[in-house]
């Protein structure tokens, strides 16, 4: 080659060439677009896929903006490569500009159109999808992707790959194939679908079959020779063990895993975080500064989002910012409302360690109820669950109470709208309600939530929706605590009407209720079937306690008086006096009868005071008195014995010589 000119060494190159000759079309590329050619954009273009099958991502951009007049001239055609470098570096700016400069419609309208009209967009589409995805964007991903496997008639996209990314978006969010549902549904002897799958299986609590494909696709990727793949198996492998209490056969996984893998790696780091979140941590008894140098903290944030989905992301940063505010470190407050809630948390107490919690309870409740006066917005609702949780554990739950309904009703009157964060709140509010006993409280909460229902905002498929979806379903459950059966049917009778409850939270029990009849009366032969399962021996051996009334509850001996019941008992007495006064005037004519004229006088001076005998001989002032009690005061009557007292000394004990 060392004869030839550089156009002609870059032609006989093939860019896709597994030669590992990407480092010399990246040189020649180069050196083209230094000394000036012919075909500026199509070495420009070499230069771009050269970069990128070396993942050379920072390098790539750093060409670009070098070469960007290069690139305004040729931009058309760049965007495949463009687009995949700021897609792969995360860059949202640039690639939503880049985006929206190729496709102008929305994703409903773009998903309309002819396959053959986005034929030339496929390539752009598959990008967009990756990068939705890595973004937390899963709806728009799964339906890009759904829309791709379901025009792949041509065999453009090989199915298995298709097929695997088809089901990426649905292991974060299952629910999202009831309305689109999966082209490539069975793909046989394919480990990457079957992991999928597993995943999958795993995010709808299905743990045991999610174990048992893991296990398939673990054989076959080992027949394969597969070592990245098979890490990552073993990896979700040890994370499903975890879920299902499995810990011993998880950090078995974890440990072969961090033998195995290079310290510094994304797949490392992920497998140190899940092997310390199995052990307890105290903050008083280990080193923190220890445990976030094993976890290498430092070269996780230099990472980023490059390495990591949004949720992977997202837990790491959450782990970490834990453990630095236990370390009493400062929290830099960012977009998330827990980055922005612990950095108020840092400022407002003086030392998380060792203050005591009832100090930070008080600090917090009382800032809490500050900014909720401002507003709820932003990360107002994280410090108000903070604070909320800090006084459950200091036995607070008046306050606790008060600053949820406070926030509660803030929000209402604010949004006038059931958000995501109201929804939190009222879930909280009914539990501290249950545990409190407030009945009366919880059937003023049903009220206000019932007010907030709107049927139009639940018939859109979204995540948003499915929450607030089971959040209705629990207030009508919720009222059948309170034997208010009418409440509960009416409102079943409402969500009936959204396909996706019908789909997907309807049950048996649901049903049973829809069937009785209007009245209040509850038929007792309805629950033989449904606890005929239920070992109560053994629920009572796990602690479980049966559900009290709230008239019912009784305080145990030295539990704290909270002033609500104080003020409960007093009006309770206040009530008993006068039931009594009411009694006594009843049989006694008070206004009959005249006042004594004696009465500004003491008992023993009145004229109708008569002394008992016992009292005769007791000397009164100004009362009754005895001849012998007179003559006892007479000084003139009295002997003078002190003369013969002084004279009559005793004598000691003396000893005779």
């Amino acid at each position: 080659m060392a004869g030839d000119s550089l156009t002609d060494i870059l032609a006989k190159l093939n860019v896709q060439s597994s030669h590992n000759e990407h480092s010399q079309v990246e040189e020649t590329s180069l050196q083209l677009l230094e000394n000036g050619c012919t075909n500026p954009g199509t070495a420009l273009r070499y230069c771009l896929v050269a970069l990128i099958q070396q993942d050379k991502y920072n390098k790539a951009l750093s060409v670009l903006d070098k070469y960007s007049k290069i690139d305004e001239k040729y931009g058309k055609q760049l965007r495949l490569e463009k687009l995949y470098v700021y897609y792969k570096l995360n860059n949202q700016k640039r690639f939503e500009n880049l985006y929206s400069s190729i496709v102008s419609d929305d994703l409903d309208v773009l998903l309309k159109k002819a396959p053959a009209q986005l034929e030339s967009l496929r390539s752009i589409l598959h990008v967009r999808a990756q990068y939705c995805y890595k973004n937390g964007l899963y709806p728009e991903s799964y339906r890009l992707y759904n829309y791709l496997a379901s025009n792949n008639d041509a065999g453009i996209d090989n199915i298995v790959e298709i097929a695997s990314n088809e089901r990426v978006p649905l292991t974060v969010d299952a629910d999202l194939q009831i309305q689109y549902p999966l082209i490539n549904q069975n793909v046989d002897d394919s480990y990457d679908v079957m992991f999928n799958d597993a995943i999958v299986l795993a995010t709808q609590h299905k743990f045991h079959e999610s174990i048992a494909l893991l296990e398939q696709a673990y054989s076959l990727a080992k027949e394969g020779g597969y070592e990245a793949d098979i890490h990552t198996i073993e990896l979700q492998m040890a994370y499903t063990l975890e879920l299902i209490g499995r810990n011993d056969d998880s950090k078995e996984f974890l440990n072969g895993l961090t033998g195995k893998l290079t310290p510094g790696t994304p797949m490392y780091i992920l497998a140190k975080n899940n092997m310390l979140s199995l052990n307890d941590i105290s903050k008083f008894k280990d080193n923190l500064n220890l445990i976030l140098k094993e976890l290498n903290y430092e070269t996780q944030n230099s990472l980023n989002i490059q390495n990591f989905t949004s949720a992977q992301w997202t837990n790491l940063v959450n782990n970490a910012m834990f453990l630095k505010l236990f370390n009493n470190e400062s929290i830099t407050s960012h977009r998330s409302v827990l980055s922005k809630t612990l950095s108020n948390y840092s400022d407002i107490v003086e030392s998380v360690t060792l203050e005591p919690y009832k100090t930070q309870a008080k600090k917090l409740y009382h800032a809490a109820m500050r900014a909720v006066s401002s507003g709820v917005q932003g990360s107002v609702v994280g410090l108000v669950l903070l604070a909320t949780q800090l006084l459950v554990v200091e036995n607070q739950t008046d306050n606790a109470i008060r600053l949820c309904e406070h926030f509660f009703n803030r929000s209402v009157e604010i949004n006038k709208s059931l958000t995501d964060e109201l929804i939190t709140i009222s879930y909280v509010l009914f539990e501290l309600y249950k545990q409190s006993g407030r009945t009366h409280s919880k059937v003023l909460l049903l009220r206000k939530t019932s007010a907030l229902f709107n049927a139009n905002e639940l018939l859109a498929v979204s995540k948003s929706t499915t929450n607030k979806l089971q959040f209705w379903r629990h207030v009508a459950f919720q009222s059948l605590t309170l034997s208010r059966a009418a409440d509960a049917k009416a409102l079943f009778k409402k969500l009936m009407i959204v396909p996706y409850f019908k789909e997907n939270l309807l049950n048996e029990n649901i049903l049973q209720i829809m069937k009785e009849n209007d009245s209040d009366v509850f038929d007792s032969s309805l629950v033989a079937p449904l606890v005929a399962s239920v070992d109560v021996e053994a629920l009572i051996a796990a602690g479980v306690k049966p559900l009290e009334s709230g008239s019912s509850k009784v305080q145990t001996r030295g539990a704290a008086v909270n002033r609500i019941a104080k003020k409960k008992l007093e009006l309770k007495k206040q009530k008993r006096k006068a039931a009594k006064l009411k009694k006594f005037l009843a049989t006694h004519d008070v206004a009959a009868k005249t006042a004594d004229p004696e009465r500004w006088l003491p008992l023993r001076d009145r004229s109708t005071y008569r002394p008992k005998k016992k009292q005769l001989a007791k000397q009164t002032q100004g009362g009754a008195m005895s001849k012998q009690s007179e003559q006892a005061l007479d000084i003139s009557k009295k002997s003078n014995k002190s003369g013969n007292q002084n004279s009559k000394k005793k004598k000691g004990n003396k000893s005779k010589r």
